[in-house]
């Protein structure tokens, strides 16, 4: 017992001599040199339409179409409404077509109820994200995220971007998993609030 008393006594003067070497972001250490914190990283969030919770496999599809959910558009204050069949968006204020959006991508599905349909029916926009963002399970970026169905996570967001915020695939149609592309996301980004009615009808 005796001979470790002498070993922990020289750990304990190391750690005491490493305490004090360390010192506070931004100052300097004992021998002069500036410590300063390491750079932000350049990270890009991650948003968009996350992997489905039940994915099985590629070639996923329902084999039971869920009917569309009919509503009546509102008929006054500010909504938006996206035609799946014109293949557009509108920007509304009551019955007055403020701004349209054309041509559009919606989904290769429409009403099929699998996770990449774009589903028909009265939503409310949810939440919003700004600027770029990595949509990993698509592996692509996109930007001016504006979700509406919490169910299907779809929302509208821009063409497919790079990682330097250049379009990649701006194709209009049915093609997207169940999100509204649009080559014009930065309007609809800047127009919608959360709880904004929004339409999806034929």
């Amino acid at each position: 017992m005796c001979r470790l008393a002498p070993v922990l006594a020289g750990l304990i003067l190391v750690v005491a001599w490493l305490g004090a070497a360390c010192t506070a972001k931004g100052e300097k250490d004992q021998s002069g040199v500036q410590i300063a914190p390491a750079p932000p990283s350049q990270t890009v969030a991650v948003g968009g339409k996350p992997a489905d919770p039940a994915f099985t496999g590629p070639g996923q599809s329902s084999e039971n179409p869920v009917a569309p959910y009919t509503s009546a558009p509102p008929t006054r204050g500010r909504w938006i409404d996206v035609d799946v069949t014109g293949l557009r968006v509108r920007l509304m204020e009551g019955t007055t077509i403020l701004r349209m959006i054309a041509p559009i991508a919606v989904g290769a599905q429409i009403d099929t109820g699998a996770y990449e349909s774009t589903q028909t029916g009265l939503f409310h926009v949810y939440n919003k994200t700004g600027g770029l963002q990595y949509d990993p399970p698509y592996k692509t970026y996109i930007s001016d995220w504006v979700g509406f169905d919490p169910d299907k996570a779809n929302g509208f967001h821009s063409f497919l971007k790079d990682e330097r915020g250049q379009v990649v695939n701006g194709s209009t149609g049915r093609v997207s998993n169940g999100c509204v592309r649009t080559g014009d996301s930065a309007a609809i980004f800047a127009f919608a609030d959360i709880g904004m009615p929004v339409h999806v009808h034929h």
